[in-house]
């Protein structure tokens, strides 16, 4: 593993996620077929065995600091604390049982899970974690790092009291899902205003042990959705938003959905080219950093190409000395122009 430096890893892997190999022995066939490219990667040659040693034993920490090096150039000038929105959400990798046993949670099937906090404004994942898919979204949240004067967003799954009341001593707003079997009482009843907001009421938790867990008012809001008539109820410390603005910070919960099957179908966390929990983690971490990559290429040069076209482009021209101007608009950059010649420079003339 000390023959392979970490930056050469890294670019392996990185040229793994965006050129989409199938498995280690590909990883390095592919890699080592362009090695004429290594030295102006300052990267060098692999070995199938050292790299999956290195993916094994190298810990994934230092790639995870990486993606928070590069989180803020790709988040750029959406970065902003008061006001916030940031949305919560997992979404689960099944695994095969046979291969992957430390990651077991069903009869016959394992998995793991990435815990994710995504800023829909900058389109990025502001916090992740990787977890086996047993482990409860609430539990995980717990040791997610919040913003003071936030507002998160989230499902059903993250309903946990203790959590809401710790959320409203920091001066976090949330906007979640009620359940169905939570038992209130009604304090007061306000004007249902919104197109779609059928009640708007602020709301004491009757329960014993929900009523310790959060003796504060609540805010409970029953909406249907237009598109197909389901009635919502939501669950907010937020007194000032409007019912239809809690509506609609909900609704944009569908933003990290799409960010999940994004990932899920352009990058490789469904096919695992290691069996341990660390190569797994490195897989991730570098898929996500790949996905940071192509949001600040498209910053670089803003263009009308979906992200999914642009990593298409980007998988079959990676190896090769294009202009990203010329790749991503198909113009020609113009030449640099050259520096005026110096007449007291001196010249080597051949003989």
């Amino acid at each position: 593993m000390r023959s392979l430096p970490c930056w050469t890893q890294f670019c392996a892997m990185l040229y793994a996620q965006l050129c989409s190999r199938q498995s280690l022995r590909d990883v390095v066939a592919a890699w080592e077929s362009h090695s004429n490219a290594h030295y102006h990667l300052g990267a060098g040659q692999i070995k199938r065995s050292t790299l999956a040693d290195a993916n094994a034993k190298r810990p994934a920490g230092m790639y995870m600091e990486l993606f928070y090096g590069l989180l803020g150039k790709a988040r750029g000038h959406h970065i902003k604390h008061n006001d916030a929105v940031r949305l919560i959400d997992s979404t689960t990798i099944d695994l095969c049982k046979q291969q992957f046993e430390w990651a077991q949670f069903r009869t016959g099937k394992s998995g793991v899970k990435i815990h994710t906090v995504y800023d829909p404004d900058a389109k990025v994942p502001t916090f992740f974690s990787i977890t086996h898919a047993k482990q409860h979204d609430k539990k995980a949240a717990e040791k997610m790092p919040l913003l003071d004067g936030a507002t998160y967003v989230f499902d059903r799954a993250y309903n946990d009291y203790s959590w809401f009341h710790e959320m409203t001593e920091r001066q976090i707003h949330f906007v979640g899902r009620m359940k169905t079997n939570t038992r209130f009482e009604i304090i007061e009843a306000r004007a249902a205003s919104g197109d779609g907001v059928l009640e708007d009421q602020l709301i004491h938790l009757s329960s014993p042990m929900a009523r310790k867990q959060y003796p504060s008012v609540l805010r409970r809001i029953r909406f249907k959705r237009k598109e197909d008539g389901k009635v919502l109820s939501f669950i907010t410390n937020d007194m000032k938003r409007s019912a239809a603005e809690i509506a609609e910070l909900y609704k944009q919960l569908w933003q990290i959905e799409l960010f999940f099957k994004w990932i899920k179908q352009n990058l490789k966390i469904k096919r695992f080219i290691g069996t341990s929990e660390n190569a797994v983690k490195i897989q991730i971490i570098i898929a996500m950093i790949a996905y940071l990559l192509l949001g600040m290429a498209r910053q670089i040069v803003p263009t009308k190409k979906s992200l999914q076209q642009l990593a298409r482009l980007v998988a079959v021209n990676l190896m090769q000395r294009r202009n990203i101007i010329e790749l991503l608009t198909g113009v020609t950059p113009p030449p640099k122009r050259k520096r005026p010649k110096n007449p007291r420079q001196l010249e080597l003339i051949n003989a």
